[in-house]
């Protein structure tokens, strides 16, 4: 018997951006032939895009997908797929939506056998459908429930559900879901032997098909009606039944359900003992039977070869047409193969667009990140400088001039005593007073040199290089190329701290006797190198100690655009530091005024 089956349309909502609908849309085409496509073409959707759009689309792309592995029979990625999409559209304020969900779930669950679990999501599917008066959702919900205590052969139970079903389905107009209703109806009463009542919402059912143009399911429905009073030994009832199938199976050029009626009509004209008519019934049956496995052409020849010798001329026509048609065939299944691949080929295209745009996107946010870690680096360096500049003006005015003041003092008290000699307390204070300004000097020097303000970089490097030869400890050499014109103040501030750096950690911390300080500018670079003979050291714990040495070098490096580099081998002696940086150099002057 030809059973009915509850089939659900997949429905845009709303207006969603018109790549996601064609994306959507292709997806439920792809879904008809093959389901794991279907689901990749979702799947791939950019997640920044997609969290981009309204919610309505986000949950009719999560839905889709549910029915795409609903389809590969992956059930276990089905439901969580469903249960988002209920809280999406929930979210989006969609409950018709919500419904048609919910009842997806508990259809998946009954198809798994779990048909308490099933009734569950049916019933709250139902509770919403009541809370936005939604007669179809309502009408919908009551059906599926009827359908879970119809499968456990709850009968009475069933027929109570599918009933409230079918007046909300009234009211919502749902014709179409009527006569599914109505063929479940036909069904329970069958099954209570009550074949009157079962027959008459079968016709109601093939009626309400007609209505909205499903005159096939029509004709299944009259042949169910047929069978079943077969069954029941009147075979002059189902006998009218039969002749409406086959009527439409005729028209609708349905030749498998045509000759599955004639057989049927051919039992009935047994049972009512005409033999005659059943036997050509049945020989239709045969015949339409065979010409649908090509059977009756291969007969019909055979017999044109016996019978008609002299038409073998109209056979090989006949042939020739058969061959033609073949022909006409294969060119439309090839041509159906070429826009196949021209699809796939499409949808490859679609999917590596949207990677590759996905790609981009990613990797300009980390640039982005990268520059804005550098930015905080930079700024962080140059106030971690500032501070430590200051801590040691703070060190200096103390240790220095609080020691001098002191003395100082001292010296001015002393007079009230009277017994000490003015002369000499003016004396020794003068000397006091010039040492300090001795101090305050060097102070000055090591916080911005006069001579690097007014003089420039190589006037200050001279200056600071013979302060320390005058020790007599070290040997400081400087060479200057093309130095003729004064640098840009960032330009010359920043190399003197490099300078200034680098030479302090030589006198620090290395065994070097000599160091040589060079700058060199030509039209496009200028060209920082300091050398000494110290001992060669591992460059990585430079960069990776504690302090901010290392980092304040970068930084000034990095303002005026410039590359830093340091050359240097353990175990042996002689070590360089280079930096280059381009003559004309755009500076933001954010980070300039942290200086």
């Amino acid at each position: 018997m030809f059973k009915s089956l509850f089939l659900i349309s997949a429905i845009m909502i709303g207006n969603p951006d018109t790549d996601l609908k064609n994306l959507i849309d292709s997806s439920i085409k792809l879904r008809e032939s093959n389901c794991d496509s279907a689901f990749v073409l979702l799947d791939d959707i950019d997640p920044s895009y997609l969290s981009a759009q309204s919610l309505p689309d986000q949950a009719e792309v999560t839905l889709q997908k549910g029915l795409a592995k609903y389809c590969l029979g992956e059930y276990d990625k089905t439901l969580p797929l469903y249960q988002t999409a209920v809280d999406l559209f929930d979210s989006a304020e969609m409950p018709e939506r919500g419904v048609l969900t919910l009842n997806l779930i508990g259809t998946l669950q009954k198809k798994q056998g779990l048909f308490d679990v099933a009734q569950t999501y049916y019933e709250q599917g139902l509770e919403l459908a009541k809370k936005n008066n939604d007669d179809e959702g309502i009408g919908n919900s009551l059906n599926n429930i009827g359908l879970v205590y119809l499968q456990q052969d709850q009968i009475h139970e069933a027929k109570k559900y599918f009933l409230e079903s079918t007046t909300y389905k009234i009211m919502a107009q749902d014709t179409l879901g009527l006569s599914y209703n109505y063929d479940n109806l036909g069904q329970v009463y069958g099954q209570n032997d009550q074949l009157d009542s079962a027959i008459y919402y079968f016709e109601l059912a093939a009626d309400y098909k007609n209505k909205v143009g499903e005159r096939v399911g029509g004709a299944i429905v009259q042949n169910n009606i047929g069978e079943a009073l077969l069954i029941a030994g009147q075979a002059k009832r189902a006998e009218a039944y039969f002749q409406k199938a086959l009527i439409i199976a005729k028209e609708t050029s349905f030749a498998d359900f045509e000759q599955h009626v004639l057989l049927q009509l051919s039992k009935v004209y047994e049972e009512l003992g005409n033999m005659t008519q059943a036997f050509d019934l049945y020989k239709q049956h045969v015949s339409l039977n065979d010409s649908l496995f090509n059977i009756r052409k291969t007969k019909a020849i055979a017999e044109l070869e016996t019978k008609y010798e002299t038409a073998k001329k109209e056979q090989q026509i006949t042939l020739q047409q058969a061959e033609i048609e073949e022909h006409r065939i294969q060119n439309q299944r090839n041509l159906a193969v070429i826009l196949g691949l021209i699809l796939v080929v499409l949808m490859l295209v679609i999917i590596v667009l949207l990677t590759r745009s996905r790609s981009r996107k990613k990797q300009a946010i980390i640039l982005k990140e990268a520059e804005i870690k550098l930015r905080e680096t930079q700024i962080e360096a140059a106030i971690s400088s500032q501070e430590k500049e200051r801590t040691r003006f703070a060190k200096d005015l103390h240790d220095g001039f609080g020691q001098m003041i002191s003395v100082l003092n001292l010296n001015l008290k002393s007079l009230e005593d009277g017994d000490k000699d003015k002369h000499e307390v003016f004396e020794s204070s003068s000397k006091v007073l010039d040492e300090m300004y001795q101090e305050l000097k060097g102070i000055c020097f090591n916080l911005m040199p006069q001579t690097l303000i007014k003089h420039g970089i190589t006037a200050a490097i001279n200056e600071f290089a013979g302060r320390i030869n005058n020790t007599g400890k070290y040997y400081i050499q400087t060479d200057f190329f093309g130095m003729e014109d004064r640098l840009t103040d960032v330009q010359e501030i920043s190399l003197y701290r490099i300078t200034q750096e680098w030479v302090n950690n030589i006198l620090k911390y290395s065994d070097a006797s000599k160091v040589t300080v060079q700058i060199t500018r030509d039209e496009e670079e200028i060209t920082l190198l300091i050398e000494d003979d110290g001992s060669g050291f591992d460059l990585n714990v430079l960069k990776s100690g504690k302090g901010n040495g290392w980092k304040n070098m970068n930084s000034r490096a990095n303002l005026i655009n410039g590359e830093l580099e340091v050359e240097t081998t353990p175990g042996m002696r002689g070590n360089t530091l280079i930096v280059n940086v381009p003559v004309a150099v755009r500076i933001d002057q954010s980070i300039e005024l942290v200086k």
